[in-house]
């Protein structure tokens, strides 16, 4: 193609990259420029972002990371520990130019496999060897009376139950308050039998998204003691709901429902226009129930990776669920949280 250009290149360097991500269609918040930062520093992950320029202008981007680890194999995933990450094409001439420059880096790195996840469509590759999640998608608008009426009867119960507990809610972005979630957050993976992510990954969230006013937390307290909170990232207009964690006993009814519900007021307040509620694993049917509750749109996440050797695509399988979850419920959070110092970066 005349006047293109392609380069492989690492975001964190690009002075404008996010203003080149934003004006391309299906951006999302793992595009930018904070997440690049946040898994390269946390996990020393090598950003590999296939890039296509048409006159000096960002036209395709698949961005990738390159994991190297004995463990699961050296690959590329685009991207590690995110709920999706749609490959940005300007043509279907560009993506078949971006298609053979990955498979020509693969190859001649000697990686394992690429692991591509999408959202909008089917990756641009001709496979049905995919494993399906699901995501789900509000439009806000700057009115809460019609935004209340997404809400299903269940969902308004549950907030009208937390207010009733007397449960308040706050908004809070500071070095304590990212501690106060991660304390929160390895109660949560206890619960659910898995290792909590290093600490280090939330404190680089904070360093490089939530202290920079690209995210938030809200908190639910009762008798000033935190008892759940949600976290969210800000990229161009779309909101993203990434991570929540609370108490496993004597939480009080709905509180995850009042603090989403309070997140979803501010954001259309200040002009936001979508409201992503990231992926749901098929099988999580209270999940799935839960962000139905608002209104949201329900969409379908494509996991797929490529193998190197044999030229072919193949469905991974998830790693969440399983025997492991029965013995890692069963340890202290002191022994979970080693585990995932040492293992995480190698599951991306």
């Amino acid at each position: 193609m005349s006047n293109s250009t392609i380069k492989i290149i690492n975001p964190s360097e690009i002075a404008d990259w996010n203003n080149e991500i934003l004006r391309l269609n299906n951006y999302s918040f793992f595009h930018s420029g904070e997440w690049a930062l946040v898994l390269s520093d946390t996990y020393k992950y090598k950003p590999v972002y296939f890039c296509l320029f048409k006159n000096n202008i960002l036209s395709s981007v698949v961005p990738a990371m390159e994991i190297k680890s004995t463990l699961t194999g050296k690959r590329l995933v685009s991207l590690p520990f995110s709920d999706f990450c749609e490959p940005l094409f300007g043509s279907i001439d560009e993506s078949e130019i971006i298609k053979e420059n990955i498979f020509n880096y693969c190859e001649s790195n000697k990686l394992k496999f690429m692991e591509f996840r999408t959202s909008e469509t089917k990756f641009p590759f001709e496979t049905e060897n995919f494993r399906t999640d699901l995501r789900h998608i509000l439009n806000l608008i700057p009115d809460e009376n019609e935004l209340k009426k997404n809400l299903s009867e269940n969902t308004k119960r549950n907030i009208k139950s937390a207010l009733k507990e007397g449960l308040i809610v706050k908004e809070e972005n500071s070095d304590q308050a990212i501690k106060n979630f991660y304390k929160l957050q390895c109660i949560t993976r206890k619960k659910h039998g898995l290792p909590p992510q290093p600490e280090s990954f939330f404190q680089n969230i904070y360093k490089y998204i939530l202290s920079q006013n690209k995210g938030t937390m809200f908190f639910a307290y009762i008798n000033n003691m935190p008892v759940a909170s949600l976290m969210f990232f800000t990229f161009g207009k779309k909101v993203l709901y990434k991570f929540g964690a609370s108490l496993n006993q004597n939480l009080p009814k709905g509180a995850n429902h009042l603090l989403m519900w309070e997140a979803i007021k501010k954001y259309s307040i200040l002009g936001f226009k979508e409201f992503d509620f990231g992926r749901t694993e098929i099988n999580h049917e209270g999940l799935r129930r839960f962000k139905l509750g608002f209104g949201a749109e329900e969409r379908i996440i494509y996991t797929t990776r490529f193998d190197i050797r044999t030229k072919s695509f193949i469905s991974p399988e998830t790693r969440t669920t399983g025997i492991h979850n029965k013995i890692f419920e069963k340890l202290p959070v002191s022994v979970l949280k080693i585990i995932g110092n040492k293992f995480y970066k190698y599951l991306g």
